[in-house]
């Protein structure tokens, strides 16, 4: 089993290489990100048509704001986000973030044009449960950035994927300045450092092993 990461613009997306079940994509990045995405996993030797599902670490547009466009090139695969983010990526619907930091905000309210672009949804084929997706790739529900968050737990690899429950830079990991529930954040995190892991993938900065928090 591998983890490769793909760069966008500001976000990461994940392909995971399964020993048994082919590819899955982790995440569709911005409105327009998904040719880019398709080209970074070619580049990787991989080939899109073997990816099975894409699933979603949560609703905000700059996660699931591609997902059009990447189904546009893996027809078979099979899209799946928690129950809490159905109507946004069904939908195209904007989750608007909650922000926590006033640079942030100022950064989101001259950007916002290109923050909220519209995008199209697509049909979700099935609802993240927390357990076993397939063998040997595990979801977690790590609520409190948004109330959709889950995470992705790779045993062999003793690695998460964990989208924005955290961030990271060259220090290590830390809560994002991005959360809905923050007493929920915290104990999301408890959660995912209780596994020791060995990487914790992050959407947005440098993937990391040590904990600041």
């Amino acid at each position: 089993m591998k983890v490769f990461e793909i760069p966008l613009s500001f976000v990461k997306v994940f392909l995971i290489e399964t020993n048994e079940n082919g590819l899955i994509l982790i995440d569709s990045g911005t409105p327009g990100s998904g040719r880019r995405i398709i080209e970074g996993i070619t580049r990787l030797g991989k080939n899109p048509n073997k990816i099975k599902s894409v699933i979603f670490t949560h609703s905000h547009v700059d996660h699931i704001g591609g997902a059009y466009e990447v189904k546009r090139f893996v027809n078979d695969a099979k899209f799946g986000i928690d129950n809490n983010g159905v109507n946004y990526l069904k939908n195209g619907k904007i989750r608007e973030p909650v922000l926590h930091s006033s640079a942030l905000k100022v950064i989101f309210s001259i950007g916002r044009p290109f923050f909220f672009r519209k995008f199209n949804g697509v049909n979700v084929d099935f609802v993240l449960e927390e357990g076993e997706l397939v063998k040997g790739v595990e979801i977690i529900k790590t609520p409190g950035h948004t109330n959709d968050s889950i995470s992705i737990y790779l045993p062999e690899l003793n690695a998460i994927i964990v989208g924005d429950t955290l961030q990271g830079d060259k220090r290590g990991l830390k809560y994002p300045n991005i959360y809905e529930d923050f007493d929920g954040l915290r104990k999301s995190v408890e959660n995912i450092k209780s596994f020791n892991p060995s990487m914790v993938y992050v959407s947005h900065g440098v993937s990391s092993s040590k904990f600041l928090v």
